[in-house]
């Protein structure tokens, strides 16, 4: 079975979890602060803490922020629920925003009919290393005087117009989860420009309290990650130059070689040096491909239920672009240590679905 995510913790890893652990210290110490060390240098942004899951980054992007009950947070229709799940639980208003009609990422026009005086923060979604117009987004942004909270979680080291995905708006998120080009199995990221926000994220992840003396400075939580799963990104990032020519190399496969009239690869525009975390099949038949596939003993993953499905979060609005992404949309066998004989492997059995199309229909 060819799995539709695949990566790899070699010797290198192992070596610097074996390190970590023979130290002793196994929360905040010498690990977490190489990991984000080097994730500042590598992303050019001042400042960068390294916390327990890219969920617990949004949640700790918008406690840095001082969300209130009464403030309005906008967000993309279709993203992972953990974006819409952090302002949701500072009791703020979530606002939905639909995709544009030929990317799954926020669409400007219909974001500047949402904005209004209670708009605090705005979350653009990097979705799989697509750049949002963010040129636009901060213009309606500063017009209402809100936050630009990036959500790059899927878009680590994915370049701009204006820089890295992530460093552009007041505060970035990344995780550093599974599906992630630098993987610790759980682990997250916030980056940003301003000490203060800075200052402040370091005490929301220690429970907000200032050390030395002990004070009870900021709501926070517990957001620390431990030292020995920090110590797993080290030698990822120190080779991270081939990691994101292996997520290149393998979307643009995908993209020149799959020729079914049934099924398109997602563009993401990698000349222009965005980083695809995977890649994603688009077919008005995608059921019959996707049970064609597993027959063929290939895994795929559908994409996302989009935000307003979620009826807690009581959304209002119509969201047809993020609704036909949902439907016809899905995530091919990608990952840093997916084998090319497996990639070609994919590309022919779906270019082959034409004579197997009718057992589905």
């Amino acid at each position: 079975m060819i799995p539709w995510w695949y990566t790899e913790l070699g010797e290198a890893e192992k070596n610097k979890l074996l390190e970590a652990f023979g130290e002793k210290r196994l929360t905040l110490s010498r690990s977490v602060q190489q990991v984000e060390e080097l994730f500042a240098s590598l992303l050019q942004v001042p400042y960068a803490v390294l916390v327990n899951s890219g969920s617990s980054a949004l949640l700790m992007a918008l406690l840095a922020l001082d969300i209130q009950p009464e403030d309005e947070v906008i967000v993309p229709a279709l993203t992972w629920i953990a974006t819409a799940q952090a302002p949701g639980l500072l009791h703020a208003k979530v606002k939905l925003c639909d995709c544009t009609s030929d990317a799954p990422i926020m669409d400007p026009a219909h974001l500047d009919s949402l904005v209004t005086s209670r708009t605090k923060a705005i979350i653009p979604v990097h979705l799989n290393g697509r750049e949002c117009d963010m040129q636009a987004i901060r213009k309606i942004a500063d017009r209402v005087g809100a936050f630009i909270v990036e959500d790059a979680c899927k878009a680590m080291f994915s370049r701009g117009k204006g820089g890295f995905l992530g460093t552009l708006g007041d505060l970035g998120c990344f995780s550093l989860g599974m599906i992630s080009l630098v993987s610790v199995g759980y682990g997250g990221l916030v980056v940003t420009r301003k000490k203060e926000l800075y200052e402040k994220l370091k005490k929301i992840r220690d429970h907000g309290v200032e050390r030395d003396p002990e004070s009870y400075a900021y709501l926070g939580f517990n957001f620390k990650i431990s030292d020995l799963l920090a110590s797993l990104a080290i030698p990822q990032l120190e080779n991270i130059q081939q990691k994101i020519q292996r997520a290149v190399t393998l979307h643009n496969l995908y993209t020149s070689s799959v020729k079914h009239p049934d099924m398109s690869i997602l563009p993401i525009d990698t000349l222009e040096g965005q980083v695809p975390v995977y890649a994603e099949g688009y077919s008005e038949k995608r059921e019959e491909m996707i049970a064609y596939l597993l027959e063929n003993g290939i895994q795929t993953s559908r994409y996302h239920l989009p935000i307003h499905r979620a009826a807690y979060l009581n959304p209002e609005g119509t969201f047809p672009n993020a609704e036909k992404f949902t439907r016809n949309s899905f995530i091919l066998p990608s990952g840093p240590s997916q084998k090319i004989e497996n990639i070609s492997q994919v590309i022919e059995t779906v270019n082959h679905f034409n004579s197997h199309c009718g057992a589905y229909s």
